[in-house]
């Protein structure tokens, strides 16, 4: 059975891919030891028409033996990191470095403490922020205008709160402002000139970085702004009553006005307009009324009495939802237009369900189900090995007809813009495979690209789907393949290069940064590619992904291997 497993490279190249039942076995069998390289002697010899060794053996030698490429990246900060983050402008760069995990139980798995960074990206002197800052939500965060640096230092697990302080990034040699001693929750404006804050329970906002942040409320958990500032809307804890309150903070002493109480959710739509609120209408209960109130008149519409899960259109003109019927994973599907909408049932097990970003279009996955991974006749003893799947129902918005895709759907993308949705279908018979489909807006029929697919991304712009395919090692080495948004259906995907494991694009989705899986060990070799000319350029080797394009075009990763860990930057070439 070794020698099978190991010989399979060679059957593929020679005779086809293997069966499901042999994929199967592939993928749960761990890569044996290169001692048994003697019985892959046929396979070993072959190479591929650039020269390179086809087997796994004689790849993993001359992964060993390679002598290492020129690095195009500068070390700005030196350190072993964690979570590389970068403002929005691409101009600063934040880091944990020597980040550990608390000495305490019952802290999440990936939670981490270290020293929070600050490194410029176009030179300078890195600055360090502060101790004891946590990579979970609520540790640290650059606002939207990329002018300010937020973190809590000194972070309690067990009590869950830190000490909050403001950092100006762009002058990043300034003294650091302390706003709070205890804080454990607090959120910026949308234009990053605002900060509301929680500390013990007391809710305070004001103007970054001094303030004053008077206090406007106490028994809070959470805030958050309306999209120009105006208002603020907080939820007390439920054992206050968990009511939702509206701040305008434009009066000269504000005060706070009640929406409505036992809040589960809230979303302050950034039209302006209107808030939808999810909430019981009593502690007990188990079923969730929904309401939508206006903003300035904080006149509420009960839209259901039993709304278990619900989304907003982008541009703030479409509801839906779906009940706990028949239980809390799928129930009757809702839609209506805001805020007066007439409202119609659409499916009646669906799973989940969202709308494309420019509104138009809506999907919903109905006759939602778990299969077991190897098909439908497998066991599911293992809960690890089950997917969620659904028949996929798209429809025109407003008032569209809702037409079928695809049956057994286990997830599904819009392109950035709403210029196609891709998805994927799962096929059990001849053969268990998943297929991957594009429907363009306009076209006719959605129409397949390819089976056996790892991840499919559009690019920000929406006019580029890629994908991965023809895969190996479990997935760490694939083909990346590239088809336009708008497509026909004779159009075939081009494959871009082989044996990606990662990929991320830039904002005008003209370059690739691409990250190539090692053999031996859990790093990876960075790449950036120009998709349009098709230029590629190694940056580094043996570092950390995800890298990060910055908006400038340069490249930051990080590095942790011995004698060179740190954050790399290599600039634009």
């Amino acid at each position: 059975m070794r020698f099978l497993l190991l010989m399979l490279p060679c059957w593929s190249r020679r005779f086809g891919q293997p069966s499901a039942s042999l994929r199967g076995v592939t993928r749960s069998v761990p890569l044996l030891a290169a001692s048994l390289g003697v019985l892959l002697g046929a396979c070993k010899e072959q190479k591929t028409s650039t020269g390179e060794p086809k087997s796994v053996i004689g790849r993993v030698n001359k992964e060993k033996s390679a002598a290492r490429l020129p690095v195009l990246g500068e070390r700005r900060l030196e350190g072993a990191g964690q979570d590389l983050r970068a403002s929005p402008d691409g101009q600063v760069l934040t880091v944990l470095l020597e980040a550990q995990k608390p000495p305490i139980t019952g802290v999440p798995p990936p939670m981490r403490l270290g020293a929070l960074w600050a490194v410029p990206t176009q030179g300078g002197k890195p600055h360090k922020l502060g101790n004891g800052v946590t990579n979970m939500p609520g540790g640290w965060l650059h606002t939207a205008d990329s002018r300010w640096v937020l973190f809590a230092a000194g972070w309690d697990p067990a009590q869950q709160v830190g000490e909050l302080y403001v950092q100006d990034a762009k002058q990043l040699d300034a003294e650091r402002q302390r706003i709070s001693a205890k804080v454990n929750y607090f959120v910026p404006s949308d234009d990053g000139t605002q900060l509301a804050f929680v500390e013990g329970g007391v809710l305070h906002a004001g103007k970054l970085p001094a303030g004053p942040f008077p206090q406007l409320a106490g028994e809070v958990s959470t805030a958050e702004f309306s999209a120009d500032g105006r208002y603020l809307y907080f939820k007390r804890k439920f054992s206050s009553a968990g009511g939702l309150y509206q701040v305008d903070l434009k009066e000269e002493r504000p005060q706070p006005k009640r929406l409505v109480d036992q809040v589960t959710e809230y979303t302050v739509l950034r039209s302006g307009k209107h808030v939808v609120v999810s909430a019981r209408a009593t502690p007990a209960d188990r079923t969730f009324q929904l309401h939508v109130f206006d903003v300035d008149t904080l006149k509420t519409r009960k839209i259901a009495d039993d709304a278990h899960r619900y989304r907003v259109s982008r541009d703030g003109r479409y509801l839906a939802w779906r009940d706990n019927v028949p239980g809390p994973d799928k129930g009757a599907l809702w839609l209506m237009a805001l805020p007066d909408g007439k409202p119609r049932q659409l499916g009646a097990n669906v799973a989940d369900f969202d709308f494309s970003p420019d509104g138009a279009r809506f999907v919903y996955r109905d006759n939602y189900v778990e299969l077991a991974l190897g098909g439908r006749d497998s066991p599911m003893d293992d809960k690890k090995l089950v997917e969620r799947v659904g028949d996929l129902y798209v429809l025109e918005m407003p008032d569209g007809k809702p037409r079928q895709l695809a049956r057994q759907c286990p997830n599904f993308l819009f392109a950035p813009g709403g210029s196609a949705l891709a998805y994927t279908a799962r096929i059990d018979r001849p053969e268990v495979t998943r297929r991957l489909y594009l429907y363009p807006v306009g076209a006719a029929e959605p129409f397949p690209l390819k089976d056996w697919l790892y991840e499919y991304q559009f690019v920000a712009t929406g006019d580029v789907l890629y994908f991965r395919s023809d895969c190996l090692r479990e997935g760490r080495a694939c083909d990346l393949n590239a088809i336009s948004a708008k497509a026909g259906k004779d159009e075939k995907a081009k494959k871009v290069i082989e044996g990606t494991y990662g990929f991320r694009f830039s904002a005008d989705g003209k370059r690739a940064l691409l990250a190539f899986a090692h053999l031996t060990d859990q790093t990876f070799d960075l790449a950036l590619r120009n998709l349009e000319t098709g230029e590629q350029k190694m940056l580094d080797q043996y570092v950390e992904w995800p890298g990060l394009l910055l908006a400038d075009g340069a490249v930051a990763y990080l590095v942790n291997e011995k004698n060179r860990a740190g954050v790399y930057v290599a600039k634009s070439p």
